[in-house]
């Protein structure tokens, strides 16, 4: 009778110690599974980093196109030689070179007025300045010569300005003419010379 009821005893602690140990396992929360880092070699979308859009640079400012000058000069009266036009051209040429360095200058010769109408034309920045050398029939010219000048606007051809050269004496900056030049020659280079101050006043062209 002992026996049965000591194995009863022990039976009952058996399963009091059981449920206990059941409770307690059953109570126990559960650790939070910490992030691991991303493995690498493989793709993560959501790991991705955006970039930002890249700004394209800002384009120069074209540089405004640059003003060109045509001096050209006709065929002079039969009596005049030829080099006379040539003279008074470069003449003008000299002036505009030291007076203007932003200016592109270019030179014809043996042109008649519809040649300078055409070259403005066909140029959307260029004037062109002709120069015409006559006798001066009425004896008003120092050298006996005329030299008459006309400025025809670019891209339409029209008059804009026109009048005479005379052999006005430049100031000291100005070279001495060449040697053996004649009293004509140096006239015609200072006739040339103011044609050019002429037509910078006339265009608004600072030197």
């Amino acid at each position: 009778m002992r026996r049965e009821l000591k194995l009863i005893l022990i039976g009952s602690l058996c399963l009091l110690i059981l449920s206990a140990i059941a409770a307690g396992q059953s109570g126990r929360k559960q650790k939070k599974t910490e992030s691991q880092p991303p493995v690498q070699g493989v793709n993560q979308p959501e790991a991705r980093i955006q970039s930002e859009p890249e700004v394209a640079p800002e384009k120069p400012k074209e540089k405004e196109p640059q003003r060109t000058i045509m001096i050209a000069t006709s065929m002079p009266d039969v009596a005049i030689p030829l080099y006379y036009a040539d003279t008074a051209r470069q003449g003008c040429l000299s002036e505009f070179r030291e007076a203007l360095k932003s200016i592109d200058l270019r030179e014809e010769r043996n042109q008649n007025r519809s040649d300078a109408i055409k070259i403005a034309k066909q140029n959307e920045r260029t004037h062109v300045i002709l120069m015409e050398l006559e006798y001066d029939r009425l004896g008003s010219s120092a050298n006996g010569i005329d030299l008459r000048y006309t400025v025809f606007e670019p891209k339409t051809g029209k008059v804009v300005g026109s009048g005479s050269g005379y052999p006005v004496r430049p100031n000291s900056r100005v070279g001495l003419p060449p040697i053996g030049a004649t009293r004509d020659q140096v006239y015609l280079d200072w006739m040339g010379r103011d044609v050019a101050r002429q037509v910078m006043k006339r265009l608004g062209l600072t030197p």
